[in-house]
């Protein structure tokens, strides 16, 4: 009954609806439990694919032959990393404020389930860093940044450089990445060369970090950009990384629904343009490796 009226037809056509599915698919697709009805797990197989397809349909009826900034109503969604929502979201936020007045902006943490609202089209624009951008949706990079360590400014056991030795014996503050304290693309890379380091905290967010080394001989590694926007508040020291951890990239994505789409293409030009204004021309990437505007 509450599907018909979301649907805007009759409990009757709704139940006429959902057998002739059954008899085309030759699966129950929900049985009832209880007081709940619960999906199959062919019909829960169905549910990312109807949504992309949902999703695409959307996309084409809510299209129009052009796009104009300075008086488009349209609210625009846009997920980003922790790190992307600190050091490059705002500027992001004041140039389309600034060139379309009328807009509005959704900004959204990264969630669990990203690949999905991508697939749904609850998303116009993703930021992100490579390694972790999904190779069904196209992307452009943005800009790089390195990894380096903190440290609080009296912390008299570390000189004007970090060595290798002491980066692995030093009591480190982390970033631990969801719930399940996945790794950080810099810890990834570590224990892929078969570094193994001295964790004495893991902390829920990058900003944090450098709060946690004052007035303790832990150390933090964390992205410069983020390091230096503490370091201009904070009593903390940037030093190079010691393990050379290759840069991580900025990420531009969207959905691939949505690549012809004339607002989500003035969106994606707007952070592309910011990108550049702010930090220069992105990185060259290895060819193959994403999908590239």
């Amino acid at each position: 009954t509450k599907a018909a009226l979301r649907t805007h037809v009759s409990q009757p056509a709704m139940s006429g609806a959902l057998t002739r599915l059954r008899e085309h698919f030759q699966d129950e697709l929900m049985v009832r439990i209880g007081r709940s009805m619960v999906l199959t797990p062919f019909g829960a197989g169905l549910v990312p694919r109807v949504s992309e397809l949902l999703a695409r349909v959307a996309a084409v009826v809510t299209s129009r032959p052009g796009f104009d900034p300075t008086t488009t109503d349209r609210t625009f969604t846009i997920s980003a990393s922790e790190y992307l929502l600190a050091v490059f979201a705002p500027l992001v936020t004041a140039k389309v404020l600034a060139a379309a007045p009328g807009a509005s902006l959704n900004i959204q943490l990264r969630s669990h389930d990203h690949e999905q609202r991508m697939a749904m089209g609850q998303i116009d624009a993703a930021l992100g860093v490579g390694g972790l951008i999904l190779p069904q949706h196209p992307s452009t990079p943005l800009f790089s940044d390195e990894y380096v360590c903190v440290a609080c400014k009296g912390n008299q056991e570390i000189g004007e450089t970090l060595s290798l030795e002491h980066f692995l014996a030093a009591p480190q503050a982390m970033r631990a990445m969801s719930r399940d304290n996945s790794l950080t693309l810099e810890d990834t890379w570590l224990r892929q060369q078969g570094f193994l380091r001295k964790v004495a905290l893991l902390v829920p967010s990058f900003d944090t970090l450098p709060r946690m080394v004052i007035g303790s001989r832990m150390i933090a590694p964390m992205q410069r950009r983020l390091a230096e926007m503490s370091a201009a508040a904070l009593p903390i020291r940037i030093l190079p990384h010691p393990a050379a951890v290759p840069p991580l990239v900025a990420m531009l994505q969207w959905p691939m629904f949505r690549e012809d789409d004339p607002g989500n293409k003035w969106l994606r030009q707007l952070i592309i343009d910011t990108a550049r204004e702010a930090f220069g021309q992105p990185p060259a990437l290895p060819q193959g490796t994403y999908q590239k505007a």
